[in-house]
């Protein structure tokens, strides 16, 4: 501690040539407010103080000559650290160097904080460092450097931000993640505050449009004032709300703009009207599926369908009027595939694919139409996979990875196409466990994964790379499970419950979240009960059946919720079975069962066909143990009658209950058969 106060916190030392970039340092350093709890810290300049004020910068009273000038002496004397802002420029200088010699001569080379500015060059960050930091002698005599570099604001490096943070946390000797932490808390409830004001902007903005209607030209100016206030909310401040899981404070701005935007006539819109009032009802339609309201999201996309269909009619060879109608095409699809309507969804997506392809061939060199092309592909995999279709899902998916490769390579360092890759990666990975390519499968999940976590080594703030990496630790548990490793699946699980739950925290309103959730939990406690950890298993299925109800509290829709649901019932059903009451158990078996049976599925594979066949092997269980033998009997030879013919047409999970069905009626010899072929499964390379 000095035996002194010093009068300044920090000498910003610095060429001519980098005066702006002093001036801002001063700047941001001296209106930066330091967190509560680091105020008072014992820091090398003294207790931390609320403010970093003064910062010496003033460089007039240089003399011309060998010395420093007296000013600059006693100020560098009482400075607390010094900051050098390096560059090319600054290495050249005799001043910055010399400042650089005296500070340290009177407190050590621990006090001095060094900032790169200027453009980047093909020159080394050493060129920027003037000679005192490349080369010295410390006190007993010994060479030393260079300085350790502090912060880099040029292009590329930590930014002016992150610079002033690194800084900061210099200056008080903390880490750098708790100060980066609190900044971002500090911007959250700015954010917070400025929906609030924005919800109540909007009301007004909305009124002053509707008011002014009467008089043409005043109406098109408040028009224009209106929807460019509305595109704001719905993109800017979204974006800046999601991540934080305040999506409810979207509900107002939502409201208010659908009323303004029903009160239109699109047929007497401008091209700039219609396509804000497009992109409007696309945007408000995806916080709805976020939000699980997908009735309320469908008659916005078909609504903004509409509005771009208009556009397309007017311009029919214009690309970005193709692009933006694609969107809209696509997500009217897309609701139909959540809710069952396969119908409608292929017709859709392949609506969706032929404007993809219409994109290409206008400009095919413009990555975002390209990857449209990817994502049409995908869409239909998606579909294909859902009806149990997975032949059929693997062109499009490896059509759709091709393009995603190409484009990951074409732009390598977008965090977005590394995403996409990675869901490239995993859609195959479904379509290839689904006709039994098991090590296949867990080669590009395993691929799927390496790409999340090099994105969040980078940036680990990153939402989407998070809520994939539980996807993917969901289904690679699943792989290890059918393929025998109930440890490293209850691993997996384990893990991905963990992140999931951690990610769910801010993100209440998230419907698709809330699910992902829920089915991690079901299939924890689907781990955990096989290895005979009833408790804990019954804590992860009572977690899931929570979030579950959640869910379809605000959409019942959904049929890939309700089928969670059957899950999570027939969890409960094998707990309370286990655990002694196997007359309850049958009681609830037999209800899932009649909702699976009484709902047709179209196809051997699909997820409502592998729970039927799972439900009605705990029912036959369930009937076994209560002693009703031929009843039990009757219900295991249903599921062999259903799974009659070749084995190569079922997926390894639902051979797995035929094994167990086979077994337990005593066909040793079909149940060897289905345990080869599991065998060949688990070891063949497959395809993709």
């Amino acid at each position: 501690m000095p035996a002194v106060p010093l009068a300044y916190w920090a000498f910003l030392s610095y060429c001519s040539h980098d005066r702006a970039a002093a001036r801002w340092l001063q700047r941001a350093l001296e209106t930066y407010s330091v967190p509560s709890r680091f105020v008072g810290l014992s820091t090398q300049g003294g207790p931390a103080p609320k403010r970093f004020r003064p910062i010496f910068r003033d460089r007039t009273e240089l003399v011309a000559d060998s010395d420093l000038g007296a000013r600059i002496e006693s100020a560098l004397a009482q400075s607390a650290y010094l900051i050098v802002v390096c560059s090319p420029h600054a290495a050249e200088s005799r001043w910055v160097d010399k400042e650089i010699v005296y500070f340290r001569a009177l407190h050590g080379a621990t006090r001095i904080l060094t900032v790169i500015v200027g453009e980047n060059s093909t020159r080394s960050h050493r060129d920027c460092f003037p000679p005192a930091l490349r080369y010295y002698a410390d006190s007993s005599g010994v060479a030393a450097g260079p300085e350790p570099i502090a912060v880099d604001l040029r292009a590329g490096g930590d930014g002016r931000r992150m610079g002033r943070l690194k800084l900061v946390a210099g200056m008080l000797g903390v880490g750098l993640d708790e100060l980066v932490r609190r900044d971002a808390q500090r911007r959250h409830r700015r954010f917070v505050v400025i929906a609030a004001g924005c919800v109540a902007g909007m009301a007004v903005m909305a009124a002053l449009a509707t008011a002014a209607f009467m008089a043409r030209n005043e109406a098109q100016r408040q028009r224009g004032h209106a929807e460019s206030l509305i595109e704001f909310m719905l993109t800017d401040l979204r974006k800046k709300l999601e991540p934080g899981g305040h999506l409810e404070l979207m509900d107002g701005v939502g409201s208010e703009a659908l009323k303004y935007y029903r009160a239109q006539n699109p047929a007497k819109l401008d091209a700039e009207s219609l396509g804000r009032r497009a992109r409007a009802l696309r945007l408000m339609g995806e916080i709805s599926v976020q939000r699980g309201n997908l009735g309320e999201a469908l008659r916005n996309f078909v609504q903004a369908s509409a509005t771009t269909e208009e556009l397309l009619a007017r311009s029919p060879s214009d690309g970005q009027s193709i692009f933006n109608h694609a969107q809209n095409v696509f997500w009217v699809g897309e609701i139909a595939r959540q809710r069952g309507d396969m119908n409608q969804a292929e017709a859709s997506f392949q609506q969706y694919r032929d404007l993809a392809e219409r994109l290409t061939l206008i400009d095919p060199n413009n990555n975002d139409w390209r990857a449209e092309i990817g994502y049409a592909e995908s869409a239909l995999g998606v579909l294909f996979l859902q009806n149990g279709r997975a032949a059929d899902a693997v062109g499009p998916f490896e059509r759709s990875l091709a393009v995603d490769g190409e484009l990951a390579r074409r732009i390598p360092g977008d965090s977005n196409q590394q995403l996409n890759l990675g869901q490239g990666h995993a859609w195959l990975a479904d379509a290839l466990e689904k006709q039994g390519y098991l090590a296949q499968a867990r080669s590009h999940r395993e691929a799927e994964l390496a790409i999340y976590q090099a994105i969040l080594a980078k940036d680990p703030t990153i939402r989407q790379a998070k809520f994939s990496t539980i996807v993917a630790l969901d289904c690679l548990g699943r792989l290890k499970m059918i393929e025998g490793d109930l440890k490293g699946g209850i691993e997996d699980f384990n893990n991905s419950v963990e992140r999931a739950e951690a990610l769910l925290v801010n993100e209440r309103e998230n419907m698709d979240l809330t699910s992902v959730v829920a089915i991690a939990q079901v299939q924890l406690g689907e781990a955990l009960l096989m290895a005979e950890n009833a408790n804990r298993a019954r804590t992860a299925q009572q977690r899931g059946a929570e979030l579950l109800a959640t869910a379809l509290a605000h959409d019942g829709s959904v049929a890939l919720w309700r089928g969670y649901r059957d899950r999570a019932d027939i969890l409960e059903a094998a707990i309370i079975g286990r655990t002694g009451d196997r007359s309850r158990a049958l009681r609830m078996d037999q209800d899932v069962l009649h909702r699976l049976e009484t709902e047709a599925s179209t196809g051997v594979n699909t997820e409502r066909f592998w729970l039927l066949q799972r439900c009605r092997l705990q029912t036959g269980d369930d009937l076994f143990a209560l002693g009703r033998l031929e009843n039990a009997r009757e219900t295991w030879g249903d599921i062999v009658q259903s799974l009659s013919g070749s084995l190569e047409k079922y997926e390894p999970k639902v051979l797995v209950i035929l094994q167990a069905a086979d077994t337990r009626l005593g066909r040793t010899a079909a149940a060897q058969i289905v345990a080869k072929r599991l065998q060949t499964l688990a070891s063949q390379p497959g395809g993709g």
